[in-house]
């Protein structure tokens, strides 16, 4: 079943209870797949479902449970993002007043030489008060459509319209019109329009979308029937507003486009050996349209021939079926090289300075005219997708660049000189990490305000309600002032005072908690509500409701006081205090926002990661076009451009200390050094040559330099990185679910308490176990009293430091890897699970050693049954050289490598090529002679590969398979094929056998072996320091390599590996079987382990590693940057530096042992500071006269706030330098 991904922005996620209870509304929804995934870090849910239309019941179900969900985006299985849409649109500058005075002055200007708005304007007729009315009405609908986000599209589904054929506005034909309605709530009023329209009789197809509040409708007529559209939904009680009436063209390929035969190149990922390669090429081949297929395993691509371009999808979707991901690089046509096509591209082009709804039709007159029509084929340069219009002024266009003739820089400079006022721009809708930063920002400015009003209003109740009040003698004249009753009864001025002030801070400070929580509360008991009854009781609230509880107890019971002092007799001479909480409303309001504005600020800096990786690519390149024609026709000129205008193919100067634009491969002469840190880690310059590819991110530290850009539109290698870095970040932690665990029953559990507080102090006190004078109160007595306790335990409660204290170390941990060269594609799972490795399985080659290897031997046999096979070292070298052509080994690239030094070119054929995991190649040949041609069948690889084809087993063989039953029956033992290989073995060299037989006559013919390559691979220099510091610490180190045993013995010696921890001459599988083996295994302190099993990571280059890194509970790859989109390792290092994996496990056990303290922390201080403010210790210093301390609610609220901002440091500590003490 295909899934889909859905990432959701919720502006209003703030405490782990809001996480519980939107997990809660969203478990409820069939189609939903565990886990989902709730950051409060950067407000996202991201949730997998099987259906597309699913993402619409999601943000439903949010909205009926009180949450804000301002945006949703949508990936389908394949990758293709499906939806991209804003749900609660918010205003823009268009629509301001400010904005449209200042553009006065240009829109005269445009009037003046718009004939059409000339036009118009004399023509306008007088209007009756009923068209007034009515077209009062409209504007205000196009009021809130300009309102709109820049962000939202109007279009979900545009038609393709061809731009040299457009329909005339006064014939009947097909036309799609889009139709911004306002008022719909729900999906029933979708259905009601929907059902509306589709009764109409010129009305083919109706598409209303509740999320994006338009309509996609299909008719059969004129333009001018667009305005029965509005009719009818008007007469429903919507708003409605015709957007733009396109006409739909009926598009259908042509037979000479279906004759013709294409060429499509792809990038396939996921193919390891040979036999990937013929499973590709036989399943493709299967398609009746495809003529030829060929598939290139160390180039990762492949190139197919077929029939008719629109079967392109279907090549696609085949591939995809087998396993493997594909991606089109170029389609070309094959019979005719004028109709070679390059890549096609999508842009949306932002057209800034239209006034009026003209404006759309002349952009697009002015690319349809001025053009060069020679771009293409036949003129037709590109397709619209989305037409422009006054309120939405994005362009869409579909074209195949072909740089420097025809690039998206004719498109900008098309419409730049159409109007004067005009001016067009590359547009991108925000990223996920922009919008994120938004809200973040809005939250805080939200905060800001609440918090600069109340902290106005708490300097003078600080000055009333406190100093003179309690500080000031109570024989002070101004103090007795206050103190006087006025305007109704006993109530004194303090007290009116304390309430005008205090009432718009229940109003407007505390507002966004009340309205939160009661959004909360009406989400739990409406009608439709999937949650059992009995859980309504013990699972609900958040945050909001604690804090609103607390500020509502203390104002309304001050209120009540205040009503009664009102409404009691007037006694003058009576000097007394206030007994209201007014004051106490104020300062808690006060100190909680301050602590909101630091959480808010603190959490919008644990997670910007992605957001410093994002910065490292440059706005502007140096464009260099040659001249082809004038004065200076042969020279190159640079000029400046946006980066969004480069095209793939383009040349770009590098100045030095500056980083590429994109992606590309330099292509000039000479050396040239580029600093890589920032992706990779690597403080070393990385020396480039001609043809090396560099890295946008990078530095040049050299010359300038000139590169040819290969990637543009998020295919860089730092593109990549970000998606890892936030799919990782988008990952929880078990632990996690501990938080959620106790967050889902901390709001009931803390109401109970509080209110078991308020009835256990109001009984001792009514009992009269307590003594009279603790009584400090006027009105209300011992229940009033009590009050003070049951506040203080609603504010001083804080569930929100239990829910950051994992999330928020982690995004932490995660930027600080990303800097040392790591990508946790694993996310906190990654990070808990290396915390507490037991053992670390590497890789032999390419991961301790170096990866780079040599041939340093080729020691061919001499026997007499070679002389009778007539073969000579030529045929030896060609076949060796075809076979490990078609591998991606270290090794098998060393001997074609060798093999293409030495050969000389033959006239050999080559056929049936496989790989056999873990052993090496086998293949067919035909070889031309003189006499005629001979057919041989050749096997090269390890002393497995031999006995799997009848050979037998040499000695070293025999050792390095102790493991397995030997066989009942050994061929013929060749001694001095034994005495080579271990001559080479014992130095540590890796090892290659040719076997050959001669097929020509007799297909049962004997291999003989003929050859054997000896192949060096040095042990990387960090190596045996950072075994022996893993060591250290307490870590075991195993070796696990499909070399021979005596080999990896020798490697393992040089590395001070134990022999009893190194598994050799093992198969892909049989590594993912020895890492189970160590899994099972106890650990050392197994009498009182802390786990049933021990936790074992493994570290490989990721070539034929697949099956191990699946096994182990840690994964680490050493990838490159073409690797990182598809490698599933938890934790992917950017470069091969082994300290690298030091660094790693060091900064997992810090990450993990900060959330514990987090955890700790946040935990002793909610357990510690309920009881105090519940009054546990009010006895202590208490006597008969007198009552002991307590903590108050004003204090209580300073502890709260203090409770989610320490955990939120405490996580930002981590970026500080690790002090190590010497041992």
């Amino acid at each position: 079943m295909a899934d889909y991904t859905s990432a959701l922005l919720v502006s209003n996620i703030h405490c782990p209870s809001c996480v519980t209870h939107a997990q809660d509304v969203l478990r409820e929804i069939p189609d939903i797949q565990l886990p989902i995934h709730v950051s409060l870090i950067d407000h996202t849910i991201r949730v997998k479902h099987e259906h597309d239309k699913t993402q619409e019941d999601i943000v439903n179900e949010l909205i009926k449970a009180a949450f804000e969900v301002q945006h949703v985006t949508t990936i389908g299985p394949n990758g293709v993002q499906t939806h991209d849409y804003d749900v609660l649109p918010k205003p823009t500058t268009v629509s301001s007043s400010r904005s449209t005075w200042l553009m006065s002055r240009a829109q005269r200007k445009h009037i003046e030489n718009c004939k059409a708005c000339q036009s118009k304007r004399e023509r306008t007729p007088k209007r009756s008060w009923a068209t007034l009315i009515r077209q009062r009405r409209l504007l205000r609908s196009k009021t809130d459509d300009t309102a709109k986000s820049d962000d939202t599209l109007v279009n979900d589904q545009p038609a393709v319209i061809n731009i040299d054929g457009a329909a005339d506005d006064g014939h009947n034909g097909l036309y799609v019109a889009t139709v911004a309605i306002g008022g719909m709530t729900c999906s029933s009023c979708s259905s009601t329009i929907t059902k509306e329209l589709n009764g109409l009789d010129f009305v083919e197809t109706v598409d209303v979308s509740l999320m994006t509040n338009n309509a996609r409708v299909v008719f059969l007529g004129t333009k001018a029937d667009s305005d029965k559209l509005v009719e009818a939904i008007e007469d429903l009680g919507y708003e409605a507003t015709v957007n733009d009436v396109l006409p739909l063209k009926q598009t259908k390929p042509s037979p000479e486009d279906e004759s013709d035969e294409y060429k499509a190149t792809l990038s396939i990922g996921g193919m390891t050996c040979g036999s990937c390669v013929g499973t590709i090429t036989r399943g493709v081949q299967e398609l009746p349209f495809v003529s030829s297929v060929n598939v290139d395993l160390v180039g990762n691509r492949g190139d197919i021939v077929f029939r008719d371009r629109q079967k392109l999808d279907a090549i696609l979707e085949k591939i995809d079926d087998l396993g493997y991901d594909a991606t089109v690089v170029e389609v070309e046509s094959v019979g005719n090289p004028a109709r070679s096509k390059a890549l096609e591209r999508t842009v949306q082009v932002r057209i800034d300075g239209m006034y009026c709804e003209h404006c759309p039709e002349n952009v697009v007159a002015a690319l349809q005219d001025r053009l060069p029509s020679n771009a293409v084929e036949g003129g037709h340069a590109y397709s619209i997708t989305q037409t422009p219009t006054f309120k939405d002024p994005l362009i869409t266009i579909v074209y195949r660049p072909s740089p420097p003739e025809f690039t998206v820089r004719n498109f900008i400079s098309v419409i730049d000189a159409c109007e004067e006022a005009f001016k067009a721009s590359v547009y991108h809708p925000p990223t996920l990490e922009e919008r994120s930063r938004r809200m973040q920002r809005k939250e805080q400015t939200d905060i800001l305000m609440r918090l600069v009003f109340t902290a106005v209003v708490a300097i003078p109740t600080l000055i009333i309600g406190v100093v003179y009040m309690s500080l000031v003698p109570s024989s002070n004249p101004t103090r007795q002032w206050w103190q006087q009753p006025v305007l109704a009864g006993n109530a004194m001025r303090e007290e009116w005072a304390l309430f005008f002030m205090t009432t718009p801070v229940m109003i407007f400070g505390t507002d966004i908690f009340h309205t939160r929580a009661l959004k909360e509360i009406k989400s739990l008991w409406r009608r439709k509500s999937k949650v059992p009854i009995l859980r309504r009781f013990y699972r609900f609230g958040s945050m909001n409701l604690l804090i609103s509880a607390g500020a509502a107890v203390a104002y309304f019971s001050s209120l009540a006081v205040l009503i009664m002092d009102a409404t009691s007799p007037r006694n003058m001479s009576q000097s007394r205090s206030s007994d209201t909480y007014f004051d106490t409303v104020t300062f808690l309001t006060f100190f909680i926002l301050i602590g909101r504005f630091l959480e808010a600020y603190s959490k919008a800096k644990t997670g910007d990661a992605v957001a410093m990786l994002s910065k490292l690519r440059p706005s502007e390149a140096l464009l260099v076009e040659d001249v082809v024609s004038g004065e200076t026709a042969g020279r190159a000129t640079i000029q400046m451009v946006p980066v969004d205008q480069l095209e793939v193919g383009d040349s770009v100067q590098i100045p030095h200390g500056t980083s590429p634009p994109t992606d590309g491969f330099i292509e000039q002469q000479g050396t040239f050094l580029f600093d890589e840190s920032s992706l990779t880690g690597e403080s070393k310059p990385v020396k480039k040559v001609c043809g090396d590819e560099v890295y946008t991110g990078s530095v040049n530290v050299s010359d300038p330099v000139r590169i040819k850009v290969t990637e543009v539109g998020g295919t860089s290698m730092l593109d990549q990185i970000v998606n890892v870095v936030r799919e990782g970040q988008a990952k929880r932690a078990p632990i996690e679910r501990i938080a959620d665990i106790l967050t889902g029953y901390f709001v009931p559990v803390i109401t109970l308490i509080a209110i078991i507080t308020w009835l256990i102090w109001l009984g001792l006190g009514e009992s009269g176990k307590l003594p009279r004078a603790w009584l400090d109160v006027s009105k209300g007595g011992w229940a009033f009293w009590s009050l003070e306790f049951a506040i203080a335990v609603f504010v001083v409660a804080c569930p929100c430091g239990i829910g950051l204290a994992a999330p928020t170390a982690l995004f932490v941990g995660g930027g600080l890897a990303a800097k040392h060269g790591i990508l946790v594609q694993g996310g906190g799972e990654a990070f808990q699970e290396a915390s507490k490795l037991d053992a670390i399985v590497f890789d032999k080659t390419g991961t301790l050693t170096e990866g780079q290897m040599k041939v340093t031997d080729f020691e061919v046999l001499h026997q007499h049954e070679q002389d009778v096979l007539n073969i000579d070292q030529k045929i030896l070298l060609a076949a060796s050289r075809l076979m490990e052509e078609s591998s991606t080994h270290p090794i098998a690239r060393a001997i074609a490598e060798f093999c293409a030094q030495q050969s000389e070119v033959l006239d050999i054929r080559s056929e049936d090529i496989k790989e056999v995991p873990g052993q090496g190649m086998t293949g067919q040949f035909t070889v031309s002679k003189d006499l005629g041609s001979a057919r041989y069948e050749a096997a090269l690889g390890n002393e497995r590969l031999l006995g799997s084809i009848g050979l037998g087993e040499t000695s070293s063989s025999r050792i390095s398979t102790k493991s397995e039953k030997e066989h009942d029956t050994v061929a013929t033992k060749n001694y001095y094929l034994d005495q080579i290989l271990q001559k080479h073995q014992s130095l540590g060299h890796s090892t290659a056998i040719f076997a050959i037989r001669n097929v020509t006559a007799d297909s049962s013919a004997a291999f003989i072996p003929a050859a054997v390559f000896a192949i060096a691979d040095p042990i990387r220099t960090e190596a045996p320091g950072v075994l022996q510091a893993l060591r250290e610490s307490n870590l075991e180190i195993h070796m696990c390599t499909g070399d021979n045993q005596t080999t990896a013995l020798a490697i393992a010696s040089q590395l001070g590996i134990q022999v009893s921890n190194v598994r050799a001459g093992v198969l892909p599988q049989d590594k993912a079987a020895y890492i189970q083996e160590l899994q099972g295994l106890s650990g050392p302190d197994s009498g009182n382990s802390r786990q049933s099993r021990r936790i074992i990571a493994f570290v490989g280059d990721g070539t034929n590693d697949t099956p191990a890194l699946s096994a182990a509970d840690v994964s680490i790859a050493l990838s490159s940057g073409s690797d990182v989109a598809i490698t599933t390792a938890s934790f992917i290092l950017l470069n091969s530096d082994l300290n690298t994996i030091l660094s790693l496990v060091r900064l997992a056990k810090r990450v993990f042992l900060r959330v514990k303290l987090n955890f700790a922390w946040a935990a002793v201080y909610n357990v510690c500071l309920v009881p105090v403010a519940a009054g546990v210790f009010f006895p202590l210093g208490a006597s008969h006269d007198h009552g002991g301390w307590r903590l108050g609610p004003v204090w209580a609220s300073v502890a709260m706030a203090a409770s989610s901002v320490s955990v939120v440091t405490s996580s930002l500590a981590l970026k500080l330098p690790e002090i190590r003490w010497r041992k």
